[in-house]
C-alpha cells in the first residue's frame, strides 16, 4: 500500500470514527485550555494566506451547520498543521523560559536548509473531536521536517515519543458543545469527503503557545523560522 492510500485509508476510518459519535452525541467536547491539559507549547506549520482564507470560509460553512457551540479553529487566527506538541498546557510562560529557548533552537536546526513545505488539500473528514481537512504532502519535505524536529529536540521530545503521527490535517471546526443537527453535519461533510481547497504553500513554521480568546484557542508564536533560514524571535 503506498504511502497515499495509507493516509486515505485513515482519513476514512477516521470518518466512520466521527460519524458514529457525531450520531450517537458521544463526540468530544473540547473546553477552554487548562494547565496540565490540551493546546500546549507546540510545533506548526503555518498556511500561506490564500490557503488560509480558503480554509476559513469552508470552516464558516461547517460551522453553519455544525452549530455555534463550537470552535471555527479554521479562522486565519488560528488555523495550522501541527507538526508536533513538546508539552501539555502550561500558563503563563514566563520571559526566558528555558524550554521555550531550547524548542526554538530546535525548531530553526530542523529548518535549517529545506525548502517550502507543500500539501494538497483534497477532502474533508469527520473525527469524534471536530472536521478537519485532509492534508496531502507532495513530496517528502513535510516527513523529513517532522523527523529533523524530533531528532533536534531530543530530550525535549519526550511528550509525543510514543504518539505516531501518520497523517497531514488541518482541523476547521473543534466541537465544544452539542451538534445542532448531527444528521446533517454527518451528510454534508460525506458530500465533501473529496472536496478540493487546492495546494497550501508553508513557508514558515512556528513555536506556538495557544491562547483561549473568548471563542477559540489562537495562536501566538514565541518563535518562526522560514524554511531554510534561522529562527527569529517574534
Amino acid at each position: 500500500m503506498t504511502d497515499e492510500s495509507r493516509w486515505t485509508a485513515t482519513f476514512d476510518s477516521l470518518f466512520e470514527r466521527g460519524r458514529a459519535a457525531v450520531l450517537a452525541g458521544s463526540h468530544h467536547r473540547d473546553s477552554p485550555p487548562v494547565n496540565g491539559g490540551r493546546w500546549g507549547l507546540s510545533v506548526v506549520l503555518r498556511p500561506d494566506g490564500a490557503s488560509e482564507a480558503r480554509m476559513a470560509a469552508i470552516a464558516d460553512e461547517a460551522l453553519r451547520v455544525a452549530g455555534p457551540a463550537h470552535w471555527p479553529t479554521g479562522a486565519p487566527e488560528a488555523v495550522h498543521l501541527t507538526v508536533r506538541a513538546i508539552e501539555a498546557h502550561r500558563s503563563p510562560l514566563p520571559a526566558g523560559d528555558p524550554l521555550v529557548a531550547r524548542s526554538g533552537a530546535a525548531l530553526a536546526r530542523a529548518a535549517r536548509d529545506l525548502p517550502p513545505i507543500g500539501f494538497a488539500l483534497r477532502g474533508l473528514t469527520l473525527t469524534p473531536s471536530g472536521v478537519m481537512t485532509c492534508a496531502y504532502p507532495v513530496d517528502p519535505t513535510a516527513d523529513e521536517f517532522a523527523s529533523r524536529l524530533g531528532d533536534e529536540l531530543g530530550d525535549d521530545d519526550w511528550f509525543e515519543a510514543d504518539f505516531n503521527r501518520n497523517i497531514w490535517y488541518a482541523t476547521l471546526v473543534h466541537f465544544a458543545g452539542p451538534v445542532a443537527d448531527p444528521t446533517a453535519l454527518v451528510e454534508w461533510v460525506a458530500a465533501r469527503r473529496q472536496l478540493s481547497l487546492g495546494t497550501v504553500e508553508v513557508t514558515a513554521a512556528e513555536l506556538v503557545r495557544f491562547h483561549f480568546n473568548g471563542r477559540q484557542p489562537v495562536r501566538v508564536a514565541l518563535a518562526a523560522c522560514r524554511l531554510g533560514q534561522p529562527a527569529r524571535d517574534v
